[in-house]
């Protein structure tokens, strides 16, 4: 592979192996001289820039390689002058991987997420959706809330909007790992019940036999950014708003 200032590989031959200040040579001074010296310096500046473009890497929790996937997201944040690098990740990782500075930010999570981030985060100004709040309970008599008495309600821990629905439930039990956890929970009786997002409820298999899943609440999704990053805030907004401007188009499709 030619060197990094190797002319020959640009159109330039047999004249860099000699000292630059020599302009290659008497028989090529003056105007010559100086485009190889605007050259090298044009070379130098555009692999500098290159390498030391920051590259945010933003995890997209469950996303599909679709139309409005990965891709997609990339061109979007590109267009708003942001260089990101997005990753599939499962939604009840991306805390963690947040807290532990493995990821630059998310694409969407539900409005409180900094609650389960043990990281300076800020919240995008665009809201990416509207989710429901679901209770997931035994096929019955129960229809919402106000209908619990002693059931066992799983819950996420730090979850604050599930906090607030349950404050006066006596049985709230807080489950570290999530969803995935809660569903197995319920499934081996441990839980009678459970209250997530309708998202993370899709994901994670669905609605059991037996049970039924009940809207009780609407909720708010937002991108987030590492507080590192707060001056790309602008920017990272902008390419949000494209990206779902993108997917519009191409569910309209």
């Amino acid at each position: 592979m030619p060197g990094l200032f190797d002319l020959d590989a640009v159109g330039v031959p047999g004249c860099f192996g000699k000292v630059v200040m020599t302009f290659c040579g008497k028989s090529r001074s003056g105007a010559s001289g100086l485009t190889i010296l605007v050259l090298i310096s044009i070379l130098s500046h555009s692999t500098l820039a290159g390498a030391t473009e920051k590259c945010l890497i933003i995890a997209m929790p469950e996303v599909r390689m679709t139309g409005d996937g990965i891709e997609p997201y990339r061109d979007a944040m590109q267009k708003a002058g942001v260089c990101v690098k997005p990753i599939r990740m499962p939604l009840a990782r991306v805390g963690q991987a947040l807290s532990h500075a493995e990821i630059d930010g998310a694409f969407a999570e539900l409005e409180g997420f900094q609650q389960r981030v043990d990281r300076p985060i800020i919240r995008g100004n665009v809201r990416v959706g509207l989710v429901d709040g679901m209770l997931v309970v035994r096929s019955g008599k129960i229809s919402g809330i106000s209908d619990l008495t002693d059931e066992s309600v799983g819950v996420w821990l730090g979850s604050d909007w599930s906090d607030v629905l349950l404050a006066d439930h006596p049985k709230v039990v807080r489950v570290p790992r999530g969803p995935e956890m809660m569903q197995k929970m319920l499934r081996y009786g441990r839980l009678d019940a459970m209250l997530l997002d309708s998202y993370s409820l899709s994901v994670t298999g669905g609605t059991p036999d037996g049970f039924q899943a009940i809207p009780v609440t609407s909720l708010s999704v937002y991108s987030w950014l590492a507080v590192d990053h707060a001056d790309l805030l602008p920017a990272f907004d902008e390419g949000t708003s494209l990206f779902l401007k993108m997917i519009i188009e191409w569910r309209q499709k």
